[in-house]
């Protein structure tokens, strides 16, 4: 049992480790006054209402850029001409900051000499969305069938558009084609707001 060897230990050392015990004192610590926390009864999540879609009333409720007041987002004049009905007109440029009916990037105004002034709106694409579907239903309900007795968009207008046949016209207020594989909207003789 050789293993350990215990020294004695000095009994001044063991002392004075119990004096520092003795003599340190801990500072007194206060625990400050708190309320009692008051449990809050929650009240169950209510869920808004839906909001209903504002109905239109007028083409102008379809567009951000007011059709009426277009000369207020400052068009670029980009050369005179001829309108579709002989008459001289000053034609202007408008780039969109977004996408109209979700479709149309650019517009033309062509502005005729009695102020009155007709808006081309011109896309890249050959896809008619679903705000142009809306706005072509619109037009039915509010300028009847066009020309060609043709109503609600259907089928068999996805089929025209994408051989390049597609057109709704209702005469001196709209027309929409894509002759040329891209769509394009015309709004005639608009009168601008005062």
């Amino acid at each position: 049992m050789g293993f350990f060897k215990f020294k004695k230990q000095d009994s001044q050392t063991s002392s004075n480790i119990k004096k520092e015990l003795v003599n340190e004192k801990f500072p007194i610590v206060e625990t400050p006054d708190v309320p009692p926390v008051k449990k809050e009864i929650s009240k169950p999540f209510v869920y808004p209402p839906p909001r209903r879609k504002k109905e239109k009333e007028d083409i102008a409720d379809f567009f951000t850029v007011s059709i009426y007041d277009i000369f207020k987002h400052n068009p670029e004049s980009v050369r005179k001409g001829r309108g579709t009905n002989g008459c001289p007109v000053e034609i202007f440029e408008l780039k969109l900051s977004e996408l109209e009916l979700s479709t149309f990037s650019k517009v033309e105004i062509l502005r005729y000499e009695n102020k009155q002034y007709d808006l081309v709106f011109i896309s890249r694409t050959n896809e008619i969305r679903d705000n142009l579907k809306n706005f072509i239903d619109f037009s039915c309900k509010a300028f009847g069938p066009d020309f060609m007795q043709k109503g609600s968009f259907n089928a068999n207008d996805l089929r025209d558009a994408a051989l390049g046949v597609f057109s709704r016209i209702w005469y001196n207020r709209a027309r929409i084609e894509n002759s040329s594989f891209t769509i394009a909207l015309t709004l005639y003789a608009l009168t601008p707001a005062k």
